[in-house]
């Protein structure tokens, strides 16, 4: 065991990224346990009702403390024990927002981790607040973060700020009335009323204060920490943080900045001008045109010249071979869209591919269709000159006879003629083409398998501009470049003719047409019938007077047998009384009959529980008596162990009464209402089943977020949240669901108690969700459900607890919501 216990220490410490780690870094991760400190920063950074660490920071924070296995704890810190907490060494680290990395005695901040806009929230029916004016004189609740307040007031000395502790005392002093908005962040206040079921605010996005920052505040003497937390922030791709963005955030509502390292922001501080070389003709890509450089690539620089906040400057050239010499020769930084390979890597880096397109081959429009490019044997094809793929067509394809062309449109004009077969080019290249000029002679005959990857080129002489790139590059988004590729090309790919498809097409219209005509002789059809009905109608309106008048006679036929009716229901009427009294009774019996029943069944299943309850006590009562008797035949029993055992035995025996004391109290009849937590019903139902559950593997987790004392009968309710536990159970069971979970949550809700249970066990389906709640309603077999458990809960929620009992199917599972006033008469 201690070998598998070493092997795994040393697997643990093998995995761990510490390559990049200085030797003094490395060792005051081996001889220390970083003490992270934690306020209410909700959701940035907030402690669960476990005391475990939540939101974006601290998420940001465990990918580091895994990436560099750091031992590390847990440390509760009011916001303003801060300075106290570092000054004792109670705390090595702290996330903190903050208007600036304003320099301090206590802590270095790091790199910013995140920007947070701020505005002005309302409540809903309010509509006196429409700018910054309008708040003179009036108290806004802001909560006190470091440099908030002093920031804020000393802009805007005419507004009352209101320092509040956490957004949960902002929100309720907004709702309450005393005062009249909040100051916070769109993310943090979205999370909030969402996680709350609260709707009674509304933001004012136009009232806009300056944005605050997320930093982590490290203690000032811990110099290897910061070296350490600024190293894991540089290794965390854009790609996890914007998981984790998405994960806490609405990804409309806050900008996740680019995180440079803090060599990358001082080089492009330095940096006065980033020389840049292009093609200068190869739309719809890019181009030179007026000294200006256009089309996709053009408008991705854009973007990248405002996240870095330094110029991109276009270096003229002639042609495609000169851009490639230029920043061989180091006249150039970058080239803006060049695919890599091993020739140019002598020369140049290359960020990952953020262009990819697919190589067409454009032929004349008599040309069929070609499925297979290798069968164009001894065919002239043009490609352009110093091209990539150039060298790399004609190596997969020794067939084709290659032949260079200085642009693409000389090419084309040869294949017009008939001088080439095909031109080689991609396919936006040739859509772009085809706008323009070719599109009525030429059209796009044949695919190849190759796809052409193309990056952004980097010197290879200067690698940090090399890895500011590549944040570039990973930063953009499928919108951007979605948004990108329309402005500039539409794609049109030509083929044959579809003779298949023009039967198709011929035989729907056929179709539509029958059933237009079928439509037409149906209407026809039934004005015949109207027509006719017509005349019906006006043969019985002839008729009608005299069939009134006999109906007269009838009547006053009828009214005298009624006077007779009468007299016989005033008769009936003076025993009502008795009869529905007697009914009463009748239907108390059968709901009596009802719960026997139901508990009938419900205690076939407390036996099993008990049944698994005692298994522990009953093995471990075996064990001791077989010690005693073995102890006896080697005739080393004496009083002191036999003592031991008798006090062991005790302690089994009690824990196996109190068992059964649990169950008959859950079974004991309902004599008065009294006070009860909710809380300690859903434990004690919990209990009485959890062994049960355990055997097979079933775990159940409850989030108790708001706890309330209930007057009623606390068993009622146990006998409803034991009858839904135990179905999610049979439902797990029957059909064999792999780690089976239930979560039970509370929430308040203004006037009552919310308590949900929900399961994976695959949901119920909808032919049968509305029927589960009738008496003698079952999906179990004849002798494993009486179909009263879901029914009786019914009753004891709806009738006895005037509260309401629903079931929703949810994403792999069900939902059972119960609402209870917190007031019962």
């Amino acid at each position: 065991m201690r070998f598998v216990v070493f092997i795994l220490l040393v697997l643990n410490t093998l995995w761990a990224d510490q390559s990049i780690l200085t030797k003094k870094e490395q060792d005051w991760i081996k001889n220390n346990t970083l003490k992270v400190g934690i306020t209410d920063l909700y959701p940035l950074s907030y402690l669960t009702k476990d005391y475990q660490r939540a939101g974006f920071a601290n998420d940001i924070l465990a990918l580091i403390i895994k990436k560099f296995q750091i031992k590390n704890r847990t440390i509760d810190i009011d916001q303003g024990n801060i300075e106290f907490a570092f000054e004792n060494g109670e705390i090595d680290l702290i996330p903190l927002v903050n208007n600036s990395k304003v320099e301090n005695d206590i802590g270095v901040y790091s790199s910013e981790i995140l920007e947070i806009k701020r505005v002005l929230f309302v409540k809903k029916e309010q509509n006196n607040i429409n700018s910054i004016d309008d708040l003179k004189h009036k108290k806004v609740a802001i909560i006190n973060h470091a440099g908030n307040i002093s920031h804020i007031s000393t802009k805007y000395p005419n507004i009352k700020l209101i320092e509040t502790k956490s957004m949960e005392e902002s929100v309720s002093l907004l709702l309450e009335g005393n005062v009249e908005a909040l100051i916070s962040s769109p993310i943090i206040v979205q999370k909030y009323l969402e996680d709350n079921l609260l709707i009674g605010l509304k933001a004012m996005p136009l009232i806009i204060f300056e944005p605050t920052n997320l930093y982590y505040l490290t203690k000032k003497s811990e110099t290897e920490l910061q070296s350490i937390i600024e190293k894991g922030l540089n290794q965390i791709t854009i790609k996890e943080r914007k998981e984790l963005f998405d994960k806490w955030f609405l990804k409309d509502l806050a900008d996740l900045p680019l995180i440079f390292s803090r060599e990358e922001k001082n080089y492009l501080e330095n940096k006065n001008a980033i020389n840049m070389c292009v093609d200068p003709d190869w739309m719809p890509y890019e181009k030179i045109e007026n000294h200006k450089h256009v089309g996709i690539v053009a408008d991705y620089m854009k973007g990248f010249q405002e996240k870095i906040g330094v110029p991109l400057k276009l270096v003229e050239t002639k042609n495609w071979s000169q851009s490639l010499e230029y920043v061989k020769n180091r006249k150039c930084d970058i080239l803006a869209l060049v695919m890599d390979t091993p020739k140019r890597r002598e020369y140049m880096n290359f960020t990952k591919p953020y262009i990819t397109t697919p190589l067409v081959l454009v032929t004349k429009r008599t040309v069929a269709f070609i499925s297979d490019l290798k069968t164009l044997k001894n065919k002239k094809i043009g490609i352009q000159k110093d091209f990539a793929y150039n060298d790399i067509i004609r190596e997969n394809y020794p067939n084709i006879q290659v032949i260079d062309q200085k642009h693409l449109r000389d090419g084309l004009k040869k294949v017009e003629r008939g001088e080439l077969f095909g031109q080689v080019t991609t396919h936006l290249n040739v859509a772009y083409a085809f706008q323009e000029e070719f599109y009525g002679s030429l059209q796009i005959s044949g695919k190849f398998d190759d796809e052409w990857k193309l990056s952004v080129g980097v010197r290879n002489d200067d690698p940090v501009l090399l890895s500011i790139f590549e944040k570039l590059v990973s930063s953009i988004s499928d919108e951007t470049t979605q948004k990108i590729m329309n402005h500039w090309v539409s794609i049109k790919f030509e083929k044959v003719f579809d003779y298949q498809l023009f039967w198709k097409i011929l035989v729907f219209f056929v179709f539509v047409l029958s059933v237009i005509l079928y439509t037409y002789f149906l209407q026809r059809k039934y004005i015949r019938k109207l027509t006719r009905v017509k005349d019906e109608i006006q043969m019985l309106n002839s008729t009608l007077e005299k069939k009134v008048q006999s109906r007269t006679s009838e009547l006053e036929l009828s009214n005298k047998k009624l006077k007779d009716k009468t007299h016989e229901l005033e008769d009936l009427n003076n025993t009502l009384d008795i009869k529905i009294k007697k009914e009463i009774d009748n239907r108390k019996k059968q709901e009596q009959l009802l719960i026997q029943q139901s508990k009938l069944a419900e205690m076939g299943e407390m036996i099993s529980m008990i049944a698994h309850q005692w298994r522990q006590p009953l093995s471990a009562l075996s064990t001791i008596i077989q010690n005693i008797h073995l102890r006896y035949s080697l005739e080393k029993l004496d009083q002191e162990y036999l003592d031991k055992q008798m006090q062991l035995s005790n302690a089994l025996t009690d824990k196996m009464s109190k068992t059964i004391d649990d169950f008959r109290n859950f079974f004991e009849p309902n004599k008065e209402k009294k006070p009860f937590s909710i809380k300690d019903a859903i434990q004690k139902t919990i209990f009485l089943i959890d062994d049960s559950f355990k055997s097979n593997s079933i775990k159940i987790e409850y989030q108790i977020l708001d706890d309330v004392i209930m007057y009623g009968f606390e068993s009622e309710l146990s006998q409803v949240l034991l009858n839904i536990l135990t179905n999610s159970k049979d439902a797990f069971l029957e059909k064999d669901i792999q780690n089976p979970e239930i979560l039970i949550k509370t929430k308040k809700v203004q006037t009552h108690i919310k308590i949900m249970i929900s399961d994976n066990a695959g949901g119920i389906s909808e032919s049968i969700i509305n029927k589960v709640f009738e008496p003698y309603f079952t999906t179990k077999e004849s002798y494993n459900g009486t179909g009263l458990g879901l029914y009786m809960s019914k009753i004891i929620i709806e009738q006895n607890m005037k509260g309401q009992l629903s079931v929703k199917n949810i994403k792999n599972g069900v939902e059972f919501t119960i609402y209870i006033p917190l007031k019962i008469n």
